[in-house]
């Protein structure tokens, strides 16, 4: 009988997927055994982490082997969102929404994403909204937020803000919820934002964020986090690292042949990997138009010496062309939990 790993697959719901996978196959039949399970077909904007021996945080390759990427048990994952959409408007199943907005939910509890408190309170009327359906004073007395997770350490009266939101809200179903939620979310500054630390040559501790439209740079710490400086992707020509620098090659403004070269330096050259592979990723996912076979192995102009690594899978083009085709069936069910739901340990 052949050898199989025993995983634990972490949902953003809270729930836990067990699955055995054979130690030989390749991970994406993990990865297909948790969007059967969870009802996405939207797969790519989704990834599987995993925690190596030293604590350091790693997303699971879909095209290599399970037992090359995590050397020893516990097998335990994280399902997050890897590639944050643009706008909600650029998704078409009601299940990836759901997701997305769990995961935005999460960064906000966790300080990776902020936002004032007038933005906190109307992002939380659409969660109650979702969860609780239309206000009713006798179903909601006084005091029925104070066991919402989202608002446990909130004020009475920020509580209060956030029932008179509430009730504004009446006839909003669930996936409306999270179409509302999205659309505020995805207006904050530090939405979707894959944040590493780095220094630039004057020693100064920064943080780079790469998202779907470039790279940003940030200085302070956590909800202090002031934008320095922003490279739209149309902007970058190329973007190379060596060791623990990573190097943006700037597209020369027009009427100058001067080519500007902005570099940084990481803590670590598998942290500036890490930062390379990211690029590569956001900015093939989001700028190509071209079709992308599972395997990549020609090398893209944008991103020069350094590592052999490309982007493998469909892009947001292709998933929007997929999803604009006659007769494509959208909306397929799936399961919803809530806070008030009984987390339970599901075995495929």
């Amino acid at each position: 009988m052949a050898e199989v790993y025993a995983c634990q697959v972490e949902v953003l719901d809270g729930s836990t997927v067990s699955i055995d996978v054979n130690k030989r196959a390749p991970a994406d039949v993990l990865f297909n055994e948790v969007f059967k399970h969870l009802g996405l077909e939207e797969t790519d904007y989704f990834g599987l982490q995993y925690f190596d021996n030293k604590g350091i945080t790693h997303w699971l390759d879909p095209f290599k082997q399970l037992r090359k990427q995590v050397k020893r048990g516990p097998y335990n994952f994280r399902f997050r969102v890897k590639l944050y959409p643009i706008s909600p408007t650029y998704l078409f199943e009601d299940s990836t929404r759901y997701f997305l907005s769990l995961q935005v939910k999460d960064d906000l509890l966790n300080q990776r994403l902020f936002c004032s408190d007038t933005t906190y309170a109307l992002l939380s009327s659409y969660l109650v909204q979702g969860e609780y359906g239309d206000y009713d004073p006798v179903e909601h007395p006084a005091g029925y937020l104070n066991d919402f997770p989202f608002l446990e350490d909130m004020s009475i009266d920020f509580k209060q803000r956030v029932t008179e939101l509430h009730k504004k809200n009446r006839g909003l179903l669930p996936a409306e919820c999270d179409r509302r939620f999205l659309d505020v979310a995805c207006r904050l500054e530090q939405y979707g934002m894959d944040m590493h630390l780095v220094t630039d040559i004057s020693g100064i501790h920064l943080w780079m964020g790469v998202s779907s439209r470039g790279v940003t740079v940030f200085c302070g710490e956590d909800s202090y986090l002031v934008a320095l400086n922003s490279f739209p992707w149309v902007r970058i020509s190329a973007i190379n690292f060596k060791w623990k620098s990573l190097m943006l090659e700037m597209v020369p403004l027009p009427g100058s042949n001067h080519i500007e070269v902005i570099a940084f330096n990481c803590p670590a050259k598998s942290a500036c990997k890490a930062l390379w592979k990211s690029c590569v990723e956001h900015h093939t996912f989001f700028r190509s138009i071209r079709a992308l076979p599972e395997k990549r192995r020609s090398s893209i102009s944008l991103f020069r010496r350094g590592s052999t690594f490309r982007y493998s899978g469909r892009t947001q083009f292709k998933l929007l062309q997929e999803g604009t085709e006659p007769g494509r069936r959208h909306s397929r069910r799936f399961e919803r939990l809530t806070s008030r739901n009984r987390i339970t340990r599901k075995t495929i």
